[in-house]
């Protein structure tokens, strides 16, 4: 598969990654920007998920319902994100219709009109988004742990901003964050599928060679973690729990440990938390783990939904298990672990969209894209040895945090759960 895959870069500094896959019949494409509320400030945070909204609204040749109906006339699936260290736009369709899905993705991306009564009406829809999410505990729960583990880093604020972020947003706003972070040194196009490379390399070059660079390459911001109890009452059936730890970064030498520690204890129903806390105490519905990393920080955490009862049981049982994992984990689990990770990792190479994604992330955020024998090869490798080390380097109890959205406990009574379960 590597053969197949070619990056070109233009004179600019902006790379795109070419994957041709003779076999398929569709095709992948996505524009991914190093532009995320990490790279904000307090004034502008929201700024790129807003932007995100607006280049949807119509660019100068097309509306917004042009976008949508001629997106809709070929069968395309056009669509977009924002994450904290980047943003994309996307569109997924037949190889017949690769050019034409293409114009409009980089029409759009390119050319956005920014007129100021679609601001002023994209203001309301989506301080809606944001009450939206404010009424649901577990993303409330998430938001506020971030926001607390993260303290003074706009890495851990809200991706949406604030009704006052979102109410100060002006056109000139808009277009100087797009003059400034849209950039060919911070902009990766990937494509991926069955399409003729001659003709999509001119259209990138056509909508993307005049762009200058600025010089402004993606530098890494750096997140320090602060442990910490936070809660936030809120009128539920059910609270919602997170528990953290300090974790890995993208590019830590302990990544695939960590992820192989997340699969053994809550990543699949054969894992150590789901089948003790769920199976066997009945204490939760949910309970699963992640390593969450980004470019320069990162967290392991245990996210749950729970009754307010069974609150302390369940904390002490999960940090029991986390305490003595270096004690109990086997070679069997690990086994178990690698088999789930690569598979998913091979099922994910299968899927077209999937690996545009991927090669765009990995352009961007690594500046390379790892060979996927390499990656198997990684996660192969881990020892038993390996995980346990990192297992102790992670759950440092001293530094762990928690967030609780429902009806909660005081910050004092969790604080004295952690400390009986040490």
């Amino acid at each position: 598969m590597e053969n197949k895959r070619k990056i070109i870069t233009l004179p600019n500094g902006l790379r795109i990654v070419f994957e041709k896959d003779k076999n398929a019949k569709t095709c992948s494409a996505e524009i991914r920007v190093a532009s995320g509320i990490s790279f904000e400030t307090p004034e502008t945070a929201g700024t790129s998920h807003f932007i995100e909204h607006m280049f949807f609204k119509g660019s100068h040749k097309r509306s917004a319902l042009d976008i949508a109906v001629e997106t809709d006339e070929i069968g395309a699936y056009l669509n977009a994100y924002t994450a904290r260290e980047n943003t994309c736009f996307y569109v997924r369709m037949l190889s017949e219709h690769t050019e034409k899905a293409l114009d409009i993705l980089f029409d759009m991306v390119r050319n956005p009109r920014l007129d100021e009564k679609d601001i002023e009406l994209e203001k309301g829809v989506i301080k809606e988004e944001i009450s939206m999410y404010e009424d649901s505990a577990e993303d409330m729960c998430a938001d506020t742990f971030y926001e607390n583990i993260w303290k003074g880093s706009m890495l851990g604020c809200d991706i949406l901003g604030s009704a006052d972020t979102v109410d100060a947003v002006t056109k000139e706003s808009l277009q100087a964050h797009i003059a400034k972070f849209y950039v060919p040194e911070r902009t990766v196009i990937s494509i991926c599928g069955n399409y003729d490379e001659k003709t999509v390399l001119e259209m990138c070059k056509k909508y993307f060679a005049d762009l200058k660079n600025t010089g402004f390459d993606l530098n890494p911001v750096c997140a320090e973690y602060s442990p910490g109890v936070a809660t936030v009452k809120k009128s539920v059936m059910q609270n919602q729990l997170i528990l953290g730890f300090p974790g890995v970064s993208l590019k830590d030498k302990r990544r695939e440990a960590a992820l192989l520690i997340s699969s053994v204890l809550g990543g699949a129903s054969s894992s150590m938390l789901f089948q003790h806390i769920r199976e066997k105490l009945g204490l939760v519905y949910s309970i699963e783990t992640a390593c969450v990393s980004y470019l320069e920080s990162g967290v392991f955490t245990v996210a749950m939904g729970l009754n307010e009862k069974s609150e302390e049981t369940a904390i002490n049982e999960t940090l029991k298990i986390i305490s003595d994992f270096s004690n109990t984990v086997t070679e069997k689990d690990l086994a178990r672990a690698k088999e789930q990770s690569v598979t998913g990792f091979v099922m994910e190479l299968e899927n077209i969209s999937a690996r545009a994604a991927r090669n765009a992330r990995n352009l961007l955020l690594y500046g390379k894209i790892a060979p996927e024998d390499e990656i198997i090869r990684n996660i192969r490798s881990v020892t038993l040895d390996d995980l346990c080390e990192t297992a102790n380097e992670i759950f440092d109890f001293s530094r762990i945090s928690l967030c609780v959205t429902g009806k909660t406990k005081s910050k004092k009574a969790y604080k004295e759960i952690f400390n009986s379960a040490k």
